[in-house]
């Protein structure tokens, strides 16, 4: 007898097809020094490179420890990617800011990974779209609700 497919089961299993294609085709492009969260944080940096930026907004975009970013950080900028420079105003702040290594990083990765969302996405109507949009954000909607429930 055949199990019901569990949407949950189902995102999880897409999730790692998705990394590890992402990861194939970066690889395939010279960047297998890239993780998924470098890439965030390349990100975040290009699109707010009109604002300063410390350690402590990377903490709180991706929810990730202190000595976790410390750390992702230290290995991005020996690998060329960042600058930490301490904050003129408090020494003890250091502003993170991208290398042009990090901005061209950063285009090229974007430019593979828009080529992954038009192949897998191929085929699929609008309404198809919408469709799962909907989906996703009630089961969004779910996860919030059972986490200040706490069932």
């Amino acid at each position: 007898m055949e199990r019901e497919r569990a949407l949950c089961f189902e995102f999880k299993k897409m999730h790692h097809i998705i990394i590890r294609t992402i990861h194939e085709r970066l690889a395939a492009c010279g960047f297998d020094e890239v993780t998924v969260l470098h890439g965030h944080i390349l990100g975040y940096l290009y699109c707010n490179s009109d604002r300063d930026i410390y350690p402590r907004d990377i903490v709180k975009e991706y929810e990730i420890g202190k000595s976790s970013v410390t750390n992702v950080l230290q290995l991005m900028e020996e690998k060329g990617y960042l600058t930490r420079t301490p904050d003129e105003k408090d020494g003890r702040l250091k502003k993170i800011c991208l290398t042009e290594k990090g901005r061209e990083t950063h285009l090229q990765t974007i430019a593979v990974i828009n080529q992954l969302h038009r192949d897998m996405e191929c085929g699929i109507t609008k309404e198809e779209r919408e469709v799962f949009f909907c989906i996703l954000d009630k089961m969004r909607e779910n996860a919030a609700r059972q986490r200040t429930s706490g069932q």
